[in-house]
């Protein structure tokens, strides 16, 4: 039986199925930065993350961007590329650094065409991407500067499993779509109350339970679906 490999999606597959896949990648490291796809591409590779965050961005073409998505160790980078002909809608990058198995896209197709254990499995976490999507960008028109805030780092933390992440104010408030000022009214905020803590580019969740009382309703939908994946019979 194959040792589990740190990403929740390959771990869920049957040991037959699991090998199976393992044998057509190769495991990488995957330093801050990284590029794992460029929007309006089609990559060469998908990468099942087994450690670190990936951030999903959309580049408008007037310039500016805004994060639409985070993918963990939950799932995989390049999942839309399996579902049709269409270049990425996003950017994909690495926001906290960490490591993946990488599979080339037309090894990794054939096997999802043709497999229903592993089409359902990577098609619930499409499914959690989308909902997850869709309250984010509710939330991000509904809900004041500090909820938003505070789900985005949750949201974070939830993926990255680190207390410490290196976040400047800027990038922040680039995701979020609001002034740098704003944002470091609000962290100064959070940091006041005993949330967090931040200095010079790095953010430390200090109480995420306090930090949860200070985010909106949507992460509690959104820690919901990441919680449920691959737990339903459906997922079989």
């Amino acid at each position: 039986m194959p040792a589990n490999t740190g990403n929740v999606l390959l771990d869920s597959l049957s040991p037959e199925l699991r090998t199976e896949i393992l044998a057509l990648g190769r495991a990488i490291d995957l330093p801050s930065r990284t590029v794992l796809q460029e929007q309006g591409e089609r990559s060469a590779y998908v990468y099942f993350l087994s450690g670190g965050v990936a951030s999903l961005v959309v580049t408008m073409a007037q310039g500016g961007s805004a994060e639409v998505g985070f993918t963990g160790r939950e799932g995989l980078v390049g999942a839309m590329q399996l579902l049709g002909p269409a270049g990425m809608p996003s950017q994909s990058y690495m926001l906290e650094p960490g490591s993946a198995l990488r599979v080339r896209s037309e090894d990794l197709c054939p096997l999802f065409h043709n497999t229903p254990e592993l089409r359902g499995r990577i098609l619930e976490f499409v499914q959690q991407q989308c909902i997850s999507l869709e309250q984010s960008t509710a939330c991000n028109k509904m809900h004041e500067v500090e909820q938003r805030l505070a789900r985005w780092l949750l949201m974070c933390h939830d993926r990255s499993r680190q207390d410490t992440m290196m976040l400047t104010q800027e990038f922040m408030a680039d995701m979020l779509g609001t002034r740098r000022t704003t944002v470091t009214m609000v962290a100064g905020s959070l940091q006041e109350r005993g949330m967090i803590s931040y200095r010079r580019g790095k953010i430390t969740i200090l109480s995420a339970s306090e930090l949860e009382k200070a985010a909106c309703p949507c992460y509690r939908i959104c820690s919901k679906a990441l919680r449920n994946l691959y737990r339903h019979p459906s997922a079989e």
